[in-house]
């Protein structure tokens, strides 16, 4: 059953008049899909560059530099990435390299829509922390009048 599906798209600029021996990787493309089999949430991430020189190494990498999991095809071939969803988010995205150049994608929030929780525990505990305080203030100033 698919739950959710992210589609990210990256390109680098060649000059078409300049005909290369060796192709830079280019137009590099990442679909992001979280999927429920049963056996809790998973999440498979589908590379491919449009074309470059072989070979060409994918990486998922992680937002810190971490590289999370890394594999090398030819031209055309995807790599498809498959890991279970852990209790936290991060930041993902896809990158493609060959002798030439590199390529990524923008990051992807894994699983999407969610914060981690520390910000979010951090951040609602200052709104309260600031409703608390104006409540204060104001029952306060009504005492004094």
């Amino acid at each position: 059953m698919r739950v959710l599906r992210l589609l990210c798209l990256a390109a680098l600029a060649t000059s078409s008049s300049a005909k290369q021996e060796k192709e830079p990787v280019s137009q590099l493309q990442a679909d992001f899909t979280l999927l429920d089999r049963g056996s809790g949430l998973r999440v498979e991430v589908f590379c491919q560059a449009s074309s470059g020189s072989p070979p060409i190494t994918y990486r998922l990498v992680r937002r810190n530099g971490h590289i999370h999991m890394q594999q090398t095809r030819n031209p055309g071939q995807p790599a498809n990435f498959s890991f279970p969803l852990n209790q936290t988010s991060d930041w993902f995205r896809c990158q493609a390299e060959n002798n030439i150049s590199v390529q990524h994608t923008p990051f992807t929030l894994v699983p999407p829509g969610e914060l981690p929780q520390g910000p979010t525990f951090v951040l609602a505990g200052c709104l309260i922390s600031i409703i608390a305080v104006f409540s204060w203030k104001l029952s306060w100033t009504k005492q004094i009048r």
